[in-house]
């Protein structure tokens, strides 16, 4: 990555388990598209649900060139009580995207 990643905690205090996790996530991602220019991570704690416990949403956007790529937007969220699973599955959702840019890339300069 050209730039360092970013990590944001809202509703919840930073956690070094936590930022090392997404570090690891992140550069597997990194391993399977090398051209990755940026990534900003956001875990957030939007509520405190007395009822129904802990929900933590993930946002993750990725910078590469041509596309920035978003994973978490407000209409595609969900919500998770485990936050490692929240950041998982954030980071399998870019990766599938981050094939799908590979994908197009590929057949754009084959033609």
């Amino acid at each position: 990555m050209n730039r360092p990643l970013q990590i944001t905690y809202r509703g919840m205090g930073p956690s070094e388990a936590m930022s090392e996790h997404i570090r690891e996530q992140a550069e597997k991602l990194e391993q399977f598209f090398d051209r990755i220019v940026g990534c900003h991570v956001v875990v957030e704690q939007p509520h405190k649900h007395h009822q129904q416990g802990r929900r933590f949403h993930v946002r993750v956007d990725l910078h590469v060139p041509g596309k920035d790529i978003v994973v978490g937007k407000e209409h595609e969220r969900r919500e998770h009580e485990d936050p490692y699973q929240a950041v998982n599955d954030a980071f399998e959702a870019a990766r599938h995207q981050l094939q799908h840019h590979a994908d197009v890339l590929r057949a754009h300069h084959q033609a």
